[in-house]
This record gives structure tokens, C-alpha cells and sequence, in this order.
């Protein structure tokens, strides 16, 4: 209304008090999205490495992970208790206005999920770690002034686990795009972005926090795009996104069972039963991958970034590749419909690895690069509805490989779009009177 009074200045004073929020905003939320991280990555070590180096163990024994996942799932239900109940699910999608006083239960149901190795990311708790900062900074402001402020320390908080902050801006331009976020946010958006990365990275000759890096190691080289990875490369896309769109809609069911089922009928709601179905699924896939297959907990258990990944692409046995999908879908299902809390970004990236390293198994002269590029690309667009933030986050994991594997990945997001475009349509006609 200033900039629109008629005085020449109004408009550059407005905007440069907005700007100058973003940029405190900005680098509030990245300290706190940053200090929560490394809380996340040293809970892990604690639990799955340091404990059982004291106790003499060169690798934790299968019923130590199945302890650690009945005590998450204790922290989870603990959380539960306070108030916000643990929030939205991790099936709703992202959330920029969470209440600040619901931030206690969803961070520490949070990290009952992650830290004990339950297969969610961290990407929605960054989210309400964020917007709860900002909230509590602007408490006194104008409502108006403090939801913008919510919506810019929740993307800079969650630019500090996407690694590129070009990343997070297209995710903030597609929800643009959906009617989400006014445009008017999109440039405090990315000016909230760069100072959040800005303190990542550092200045001079100081370091900064420290970047998360977003890549798969490991990839070949991929120089050229080459006929058999376009034509395998559709099958692949199309695979992928059917596994995604299966593993969330096992999600959903398991979500809707427990919302609306025994539980609901005691007047519990959930109660506890979702929380120790979703620890039960994610045993018994732990289990059956340790005992009837030799594969690694550490494989099927957590968000799956980094080394797991590595682990994929080097994999040369498609039995194996096939039986860790199976068992990392189930657990990620269970956690996504079992009441943990945590984001579905990285889970299903690691789903889009494994089906391209399968692909590139079965098909020989199918490149692993290109073809990890098209998985992630289909999976993450299923999961999140969003094919050009899905595109780039294929295009960032694996461009190490080549910029050749963009048209790959273009091929991946747009077919994982239209197989979760068919999914909302069809949930909308199921509903539809």
C-alpha cells in the first residue's frame, strides 16, 4: 500500500526492508537447519557406530537395529503426547505455516525417524525447524510480515540439505506456479537462499558450516546420449514411477487404515498402533534382507544418500538390486503411512538409483549413469509432484557423470508427472460424489 501511495521511494523502501528480512531470516534458519543436521548425523554415529565400536562390534548384530528402531519408535510416540501430536505426515506434502508451538513434537518425532534409521529424509522437519524460527523472530510483526517470514526461513532451511540453492528456488517456483507461493515472495525467496548458503560455504578464510553435497559417486562417465538409453531409458521412467506410485500408495493405505480403522474405533485415533506397524514393517524387511539374503541393514534402512547409493551403482547382481528395492519400498511405505515424520525426497531418489542400476544390469549397453539420472527424475516427480524440481535433483546427483544425462532426466520427470497426475485424478473421482 506504500509503494502503491503515489511516493516515489515507497516502493524501494518496502522492497528493501523485505529484502534485508530475507536476509536475516535466511541466515537464522540455516544455523538452525544446520545445527539439526549435524544432531541428526551424530545421533546416527552414536547409535549405529560409536555404541558398538565400545562394545567390541566390528558391524552392529541384527538385533541391535531392531532395537534402535523400537526406541525411535518409543521417541515417536513420546512425541505424539505434546502438543501438535507430530503434525502432518510426510504424505501431505511441504508445510510453510506450522504452528511454532508444534514444532517440539514433529522435530523430535523427527529424529525418533531418522536418527534410528526408520527410511524418511529430513527435509520437511528443515522445513518446520525454518518457518518455526522465523515465526518466533516475527512474533510481534504483522501477520502478513511474519507468514512471509515463516515461508522464507522454511526454504532456507531446507536449501541447507538440497545442497544447490537452485535447487530449492525451482521447488519455490513450481509452488509459484501452483498458486502456493505469490510471486511477490519469489525474489525475498531467493535472496533468503543465498544468504543461507552463503553462511554454508563460508567467506574469506572462513569455512562456513559446511555444505551437504548432493551426488552419487561412483557414476562412469556419460559423454553422449546413445539410442538404447533413450528407448531403455522410457521403460525405466515408467518403472520407477510404478514403484513410487506403489510405495505411496501402500503409504496412503496404511495411513487411511490406521486414521480410520481399529485405532479410530477405540477413539484413539492412531493411538500407537500406526507407529509400531510402521517399526514392525520396517523389521521385518531389515530381517528378511539380513537373514534370507546377506544384505546390509544399512542398505534398506535410512533415507538412503551417499555411500548407499554408491552401493547400487556398483552392485552388478540383479537379484540383489531387485530384493533391495522390494525391501527398502516396504520400509519406506511403513514409514511414510506409519506415522514417523520426516521428508519422502531422498527415499525415493534411492528408489529411482536402484531401479536404473537394475535396468543398466538386465540391458546390456544401457548406461548407469543415464540411467540413475531417469529414476530419480520419475521417482522424485511421484513423490513430490514437482517435475522440474525433479529434474534438476536428477540432473545435480548424477551430472557429475556428464550434462549428457539432462535430456535423461527431462524424460524421467515428465513421465513420473503424468503417472502421479493419473494418481490425484484418480483419488479426486474416488471422492467425488
Amino acid at each position: 500500500s506504500e509503494a502503491g501511495g503515489g511516493e516515489a521511494g515507497g516502493g524501494e523502501a518496502l522492497n528493501g526492508r523485505v529484502l534485508a528480512l530475507a536476509v536475516g531470516v535466511g541466515l537464522l534458519a540455516a544455523v538452525a537447519a544446520s545445527f539439526y543436521l549435524e544432531i541428526v548425523a551424530l545421533g546416527q554415529d552414536l547409535i549405529f557406530t560409536t555404541l558398538p565400536d565400545a562394545l567390541g562390534w566390528a558391524a552392529p548384530p541384527l538385533w541391535w537395529y531392531l532395537l534402535a528402531l523400537a526406541a525411535g519408535t518409543g521417541l515417536v510416540e513420546a512425541a505424539r503426547r505434546l502438543p501438535g501430536s507430530t503434525g502432518a505426515g510426510p504424505l501431505t506434502g511441504f508445510h510453510f505455516d506450522t504452528a511454532p508451538s508444534y514444532a517440539p513434537s514433529i522435530l523430535l518425532a523427527a529424529l525418533g525417524t531418522i536418527v534410528f534409521g526408520f527410511v524418511l529424509g529430513p527435509e520437511a522437519p528443515l522445513i518446520v525447524l525454518g518457518t518455526t524460527v522465523a515465526a518466533i523472530v516475527l512474533r510481534r510483526a504483522d501477520p502478513q510480515v511474519r507468514r512471509l517470514g515463516m515461508l522464507l526461513g522454511g526454504v532456507a532451511a531446507i536449501g541447507a540439505v538440497l545442497g544447490n540453492p537452485f535447487v530449492t528456488a525451482f521447488l519455490v517456483l513450481e509452488f509459484a506456479a501452483m498458486g502456493a507461493v505469490p510471486a511477490a515472495a519469489l525474489l525475498p525467496a531467493l535472496v533468503a537462499l543465498g544468504s543461507g548458503y552463503l553462511l554454508q560455504v563460508g567467506v574469506g578464510g572462513w569455512l562456513g558450516l559446511g555444505t551437504h553435497a548432493l551426488t552419487v559417486p561412483g557414476l562412469p562417465a556419460y559423454e553422449t546420449v546413445q539410442v538404447v538409453d533413450v528407448a531403455v531409458g522410457v521403460l525405466v521412467a515408467i518403472s520407477a514411477g510404478v514403484v513410487a506410485a506403489l510405495v505411496r500408495e501402500l503409504g496412503v493405505r496404511l495411513d487411511r487404515w490406521g486414521q480410520g480403522g481399529a485405532a479410530a474405533r477405540t477413539g484413539s485415533g492412531r493411538g500407537w498402533v500406526l507407529p509400531v506397524i510402521g517399526c514392525a514393517i520396517t523389521a521385518l524387511a531389515i530381517v528378511v534382507g539380513w537373514i534370507a539374503l546377506d544384505i546390509a541393514p544399512e542398505l534398506i534402512l535410512f533415507s538412503g544418500q551417499g555411500t548407499a547409493m554408491s552401493a547400487l551403482i556398483a552392485e552388478g547382481s540383479a537379484g540383489v538390486l531387485l530384493a533391495i528395492l522390494l525391501l527398502k519400498g516396504l520400509a519406506f511405505a511403513g514409514a511414510l503411512g506409519g506415522g514417523m515424520r520426516g521428508g519422502p525426497i531422498f527415499p525415493a531418489t534411492f528408489l529411482g538409483v536402484a531401479v536404473g542400476s537394475l535396468a543398466a544390469v538386465i540391458v546390456t549397453g544401457a548406461s548407469v549413469s543415464a540411467m540413475a539420472a531417469v529414476g530419480i527424475a520419475a521417482t522424485a516427480a511421484v513423490m513430490t509432484r514437482l517435475p522440474f524440481t525433479s529434474g534438476i535433483l536428477a540432473l545435480l546427483l548424477v551430472g557429475g557423470a556428464g550434462a549428457a544425462v539432462a535430456p535423461l532426466a527431462i524424460i524421467g520427470a515428465v513421465v513420473g508427472f503424468i503417472i502421479r497426475q493419473w494418481l490425484d485424478r484418480r483419488d479426486r473421482e474416488a471422492v467425488a460424489p
